[in-house]
């Protein structure tokens, strides 16, 4: 599992940690207005607008579906993903509206790519196989106003940390809430790539969902700001996650 070969002591708090961080995040379902600004290192803005949907199924499995409204050339595009906890390949599925079908992009031999032009990769929107990726407690530590527990994860061979797509990830969880309030995402070379942040969180207690977060390339100057707002917890059809309404919709 990768779990426990390092730092025998500290073992079983990486892995309480690792799963109160997942805990906090079981929100059945959630939906809202999902908004992205890009914002250039000169200061330039564009932005994005889709209707977001979010539910888990069981206790194995994440369906995101994301239908865009703006701008006109992304008007009727649907994005819709399913994530896996228990090790099977994630799906994702593009509707194009200017040839009027679903194109399936297997993510796992893609390189990930891009969410819409944005600095967050497909990879870091999709949930981790932990089972490929081993785990190091680091010294707890004060950062952006949060006491912080701190953990280093990689990929335990060449090609798990290939599919994870970074050399290695720190995370910083607050020790209030277990919610990762900042990720440092390290690239090949072992430099410091990008920085992720929440911003803002909804509290629905016991769970809670981060409305405002951001990730910045500190190699590029680039950075992305992702709201959702009017967030609602109804419940939502399975139906609404296939590649069937992707399509009709």
């Amino acid at each position: 599992m990768g779990l426990g070969l390092l730092l025998p002591a500290y073992s079983q708090t990486v892995q309480e940690i690792l799963d109160r961080f997942a805990a906090t995040l079981e929100v059945p379902s959630i939906q809202g207005t999902f908004m992205v600004e890009l914002i250039s290192p000169n200061g330039e803005v564009r932005e994005i607008q889709a209707r977001a949907y979010q539910k888990l199924i069981g206790d194995a499995q994440n369906n995101r579906l994301f239908l865009f409204d703006f701008p006109p050339t992304v008007r009727g595009t649907g994005l819709l993903l399913h994530s896996y906890f228990d090790g099977r390949d994630n799906n994702m599925w593009i509707y194009l509206p200017t040839i009027r079908r679903v194109k399936r992009i297997a993510l796992e031999s893609s390189g990930g790519g891009y969410f819409m032009g944005s600095d967050f990769s497909y990879r870091d929107l999709i949930n981790n196989d932990n089972s490929k990726l081993q785990f190091e407690r680091l010294p707890d530590a004060v950062v952006d106003g949060h006491d912080s527990y701190v953990i280093k994860a990689w990929g335990e061979t060449p090609e798990a940390r290939q599919e994870h797509g970074y050399m290695h990830i720190i995370s910083f969880y607050r020790k209030d809430n277990y919610v990762i309030h900042r990720r440092e995402y390290y690239d090949f070379n072992g430099d410091l790539l990008k920085v992720y942040r929440v911003e803002e969180l909804l509290d629905l207690s016991p769970h809670y969902y981060p409305t405002v977060i951001s990730m910045e390339n500190v190699q590029t100057g680039h950075r992305s700001v992702l709201r959702v707002k009017d967030a609602s917890t109804e419940e939502i059809p399975d139906r609404m996650f296939t590649t069937r309404y992707l399509q009709g919709n």
